[in-house]
């Protein structure tokens, strides 16, 4: 069975999935067709965050937020309820043996924020809808990259994305990031 794959990437308010919130979801949502990857579906969805959450001023300037901007986006858990209709739409999540990939740039990082947010709307059942491990696409443009690595600033997305010749369209924005983790996958794998 051909793997459906879910290119995700999270926006937040700070760098702890225990005390920050996520301000922004967005991803595609892929069959691999031949070893193409058709796009069923891209979503992006902006959240308020939780009342207990705390807000850096650094990080929401990192993804053009405000908070003013902030107290306008849905609560948490209609858009749980958004991204879970999404999900059911291509997984069972009562099938075990049907789930998504999980891959996203620096996987670790949006798979943690993702899963404790999950948490956060009182949903145990994150696992139901992906594969663990997360693919890191980090991981894998290491290993095509090693050897320029030396002279590359810093590995970020948008240095990475470069480096391979992909353009970006809009650093920070999290359809627009899983977009470009999908581009540099595609090239690297």
């Amino acid at each position: 069975m051909k793997p459906k794959i879910c290119f995700l990437d999270v926006e937040t308010s700070g760098i702890s999935q225990m005390r920050h919130a996520i301000v922004q979801i967005g991803g595609l949502i892929c069959a691999d067709e031949g070893g193409a990857l058709a796009v069923l579906e891209e979503f992006c969805l902006n959240v308020a965050p939780f009342p207990a959450d705390v807000i850096e001023d650094e990080a929401l300037a990192v993804s053009g937020v405000t908070r003013d901007q902030l107290r306008t986006f849905p609560a948490p858990g209609a858009v749980h309820g958004d991204l879970t209709r999404l999900f059911e739409k291509y997984c069972n999540k009562y099938d075990k043996k049907d789930k998504m990939l999980f891959v996203g740039y620096n996987a670790p990082f949006d798979y943690g924020f993702l899963r404790k947010w999950f948490e956060k709307n009182g949903d145990k059942y994150f696992g139901s809808w992906f594969w663990h491990p997360a693919v890191d696409v980090m991981s894998l443009a290491m290993l095509r990259l090693a050897e320029s690595r030396h002279a590359m600033s810093d590995f970020k997305l948008v240095t990475v994305a470069a480096q391979l010749g992909l353009p970006v369209e809009q650093a920070h924005n999290a359809l627009a990031d899983a977009r470009v983790t999908k581009a540099i996958f595609e090239k690297v794998r």
